[in-house]
């Protein structure tokens, strides 16, 4: 299996050690998300998440360090994974560190997770969601090649108030049409 994942302007890698992992979600959750609320939790519990396979388990989720290429600068997390819906399907999840908006690192690091998910996994269809409410992260989806799928109606709750959540997804066929598809290059742990 490949573990770096490099486009234009991300590398998705390996958390290089605990450490790295656990600083970067204190940094991430410090404060309380805007959009999803507090998200903070205990380093003991990052640190035991680590452990269990360098987060590189597809089945409990892997979680890729974003980093920039020209700064080789950590700027977020990449989570993917795999679920069994109505078969086996794919899902992504990114966080941006609020300094490296605007970018495009977001949107970049998701169609590298799509790479990662369609090459190693026989899905057929990746997905992700966010809340209503995060206009956003729900263009960055929508830019990233995915479509509107469907809304889940208020299902999350925040500030005493319920938003929907918003899902979208890409299918395999649309992935092959992705210009990334010839920009990615593949490598291993201490490849580049």
């Amino acid at each position: 299996m490949h573990t770096n994942w490099t486009g234009e302007r991300v590398r998705l890698r390996p958390f290089k050690d605990e450490t790295e992992w656990c600083d970067l979600q204190d940094e991430l959750h410090i404060e309380p998300n805007q959009f999803w609320g507090p998200m903070w939790t205990p380093r003991l519990q990052h640190v035991r998440k680590f452990e269990e396979a360098g987060l590189l388990e597809a089945g409990k989720g892997c979680s890729f360090a974003i980093e920039r290429l020209d700064t080789d600068e950590l700027v977020g997390v990449e989570n993917n994974g795999l679920e069994y819906l109505h078969g086996l399907v794919g899902w992504v999840a990114t966080i941006i560190k609020q300094q490296h908006w605007h970018n495009g690192f977001g949107i970049e690091a998701k169609q590298l997770a799509y790479c990662h998910l369609f090459e190693t996994y026989p899905i057929t269809q990746v997905w992700a969601d966010t809340v209503e409410c995060h206009t956003r992260a729900a263009n960055g989806i929508y830019r990233s090649g995915m479509k509107f799928d469907y809304r889940a109606k208020c299902i999350h709750h925040i500030d005493g108030r319920y938003y929907d959540l918003v899902c979208y997804s890409i299918f395999r066929e649309e992935w092959e049409q992705l210009p990334i598809r010839q920009i990615v290059k593949r490598g291993y742990c201490n490849d580049n």
